[in-house]
């Protein structure tokens, strides 16, 4: 259809003795492919008996008729098999689930193992790379409407679905014996629930409940939970404190996130706070940065999670949390919002840091009621009643 668009302009131009008006200039570029020059292609230079009459515009106009295929059009190449792997995982948000899992081994109580906390990271990342994947696949036909999502690799076609379908699944089936050969069925089975809570639930009820935004919150809860039992084999209420911190902290962080976005989120039919009830977002934002204060100051000393220096040394990023939070409660706009999630990408490392700084030199497994124990694979910590 483009070539005998470009092939009647030509005829009509040499028939006339005249140039296209500068109409037709706009709506063929609009439609004709722009690509570089090659044999294939033929250029219709001005008439010069027209030329005078463009005296304010360039004296040459070149129409530019790519021949190709039509079926060239929705062929799409792949940037890198390993780049678009990495997009399908979602590799910014895996790496920072990782981090938080790594910061629950850090807090365990118990000695450090080099496997162990290998084999706890990357099947965490490979568990969180699985359920991502399931997000892709789930959400893609609503990922085209947003501004946002729409250029991720499903919905620009560069994995088919089977393609998506099996990775989840590799990534799904490696992560999960990684953990229950190299760490303990317990680990392995918080991680296979998580994926399962983050496809199989917190996916398809975002559009159908405002309940979502709490589903996803647990979600964000379980990594340090793996990451904590990785090292004990069983939970504890400080395992419990620290999952929490990451549960109160999902609030502030989605809520300054998904506020900006609200167009978007409306347009794929996502029943998320910032769409359906403003006033509740608001709230609940400020309700968890309160939240946040208190299991630092007050939750995490008295587990025995951290000393009592992190309840000051926390005190300060709180602070700024809690401000940041009643801002945007008072006056919800784009920069209240935005200050308020990029505040949140950096409480999050800054408070786990300061959780290892606080345990460094501490010696918890005898006040946990911890001792050691030869068990094949290595020592591993035992839980002593």
């Amino acid at each position: 259809m483009l070539l005998l668009n470009g092939r009647m302009i030509e005829a009509a131009c040499r028939l006339c003795k005249t140039v296209p008006t500068v109409a037709l200039q706009r709506c063929s570029a609009v439609t004709l492919p722009r690509t570089r020059p090659n044999p294939d292609e033929f250029v219709t230079p001005a008439v010069p008996e027209a030329r005078g009459r463009l005296r304010k515009q360039d004296s040459k106009i070149n129409i530019v008729v790519n021949r190709m295929n039509i079926d060239d059009w929705g062929h799409m190449k792949s940037s890198g098999l390993i780049n678009d792997y990495l997009q399908l995982s979602k590799s910014r948000l895996t790496m920072l689930i990782t981090t938080t899992a790594v910061g629950g081994y850090m807090m365990a109580p118990g000695e450090f193992v080099l496997s162990t906390f290998a084999a706890c990271a990357v099947g965490t990342a490979l568990m969180s790379s699985s359920a991502n994947a399931c997000n892709h696949l789930l959400e893609s036909p609503y990922d085209a409407q947003m501004k946002r999502t729409q250029a991720r690799v499903l919905v620009v076609h560069r994995f088919t679905p089977l393609h998506a379908f099996t990775f989840a699944n590799v990534s799904a089936l490696g992560g999960m014996a990684l953990l229950w050969t190299a760490c303990n069925p317990i680990t392995a089975a918080l991680g296979l629930l998580n994926v399962g809570l983050y496809a199989g639930v917190y996916t398809p009820m975002k559009r159908h409940h405002i309940g979502c935004t709490w589903a996803g919150a647990v979600v964000g809860a379980i990594p340090p939970l793996m990451g904590y039992t990785a090292v004990t084999g069983t939970l504890d209420p400080a395992a419990f404190v620290l999952a929490a911190v990451l549960y109160s902290w999902q609030f502030p962080h989605f809520n300054g996130l998904s506020w900006n976005l609200r167009g978007d989120y409306s347009r794929a039919g996502y029943r998320v706070m910032c769409v359906t009830n403003e006033d509740l977002c608001r709230r609940t934002t400020l309700r968890h940065s309160i939240a946040l204060l208190g299991l630092c100051s007050i939750a995490a000393p008295l587990c025995d999670l951290t000393t009592s220096t992190f309840a000051w040394d926390s005190l300060p990023l709180n602070a700024v949390m809690l401000y940041l939070s009643f801002k945007f409660y008072r006056q919800p706009d784009a920069k209240t919002s935005r200050n308020l999630f990029r505040f949140s990408l950096l409480y999050l490392p800054l408070v786990m840091v300061l959780m290892v700084i606080s345990n460094c030199g501490r010696n918890p497994a005898e006040k946990h009621g911890f001792t050691s124990a030869e068990l094949p694979g290595g020592k591993v910590p035992v839980y002593v009643a």
